[in-house]
């Protein structure tokens, strides 16, 4: 059964999203430069998220740092529009994976235990795919991308049936799994979730939590505690996740066409 949840103010939430890696693929554009301060029309990739939320009415958010993070610090200061910013710093990021940064938000949550929107940094991404995961009523959801080819790409991908997620699965899908599409990196978590995912991770080894993406351990929650998360389509919603030089360019023609100049 789904599990929905009365409409619950924007400002009411807590955005966290985890910018801490170095981006060793684009590392001819991320020597001098974090990959999710990129320039995107003129703005950094970052800056594109964060207007976007801004504009709806959030008002917190933790920024896990680690790679140039005082280029965060200088990008965006301690506030961006009516958005106070804490920052997180994974001193470890190039040794950990991003499961252990998002660990590393667990003192900042716990000082207001709010539903948590979760996002990466190095999206780009039209802006109704943030209000179809704040409007869907879903206690907790993930927003998938159901036009993903599976066959040719090698992907993080949401399992499941009928809206509920199943599990998590990085690469190829063989025909007899239920893919339902690629795990686009938008999500809403409500403060139950992210209580009982904290205290899961700290029942495992510290080698568990730095070395394991937060996708390895979502699927290792939803499995293992049968904690039921839906799933959102995006219905054709246009975003690109920023891993490679080609991706790049994608997020370059995504923006232009939101401005009406592609």
């Amino acid at each position: 059964m789904e599990k929905k949840i009365p409409k619950i103010p924007n400002a009411d939430h807590h955005v966290i999203i985890l910018a801490a890696g170095r981006s060793l693929r684009l590392e001819l554009l991320t020597r001098d430069c974090p990959k999710s301060l990129l320039l995107v029309d003129d703005k950094p990739v970052l800056g594109h998220t964060l207007d976007n939320l801004a504009t709806r009415g959030f008002r917190r958010l933790t920024l896990v740092v680690g790679y140039l993070r005082e280029k965060f610090i200088e990008a965006f200061g301690d506030r961006f529009e009516e958005i106070e910013i804490e920052y997180v710093v994974n001193e470890d990021y190039a040794k950990t994976e991003r499961g252990f940064s998002l660990y590393c938000t667990k003192p900042s949550w716990a000082k207001t235990r709010q539903p948590v929107v979760f996002m990466d940094a190095d999206n780009l991404f039209h802006p109704a795919m943030l209000d179809r995961i704040m409007d869907s009523g879903f206690r907790d959801v993930m927003l998938v991308d159901e036009s993903l080819d599976t066959r040719s790409r090698e992907e993080e991908l949401v399992l499941g049936r009928d809206c509920v997620v199943s599990g998590l699965y990085r690469g190829r899908v063989s025909d007899n799994q239920d893919c339902v599409g690629g795990f686009v990196g938008i999500n809403r978590f409500s403060s139950d979730f992210m209580s009982a995912l904290f205290s899961y991770m700290d029942q495992h080894s510290q080698h568990y939590i730095r070395m394991h993406t937060y996708e390895q351990v979502f699927d290792a929650f939803i499995r293992n505690r049968s904690w039921q998360v839906n799933y959102l389509e995006t219905k054709g919603l246009p975003w690109v996740n920023i891993n490679r030089e080609a991706d790049y360019d994608v997020a370059k023609q995504i923006a232009r066409k939101m401005t009406g100049e592609g």
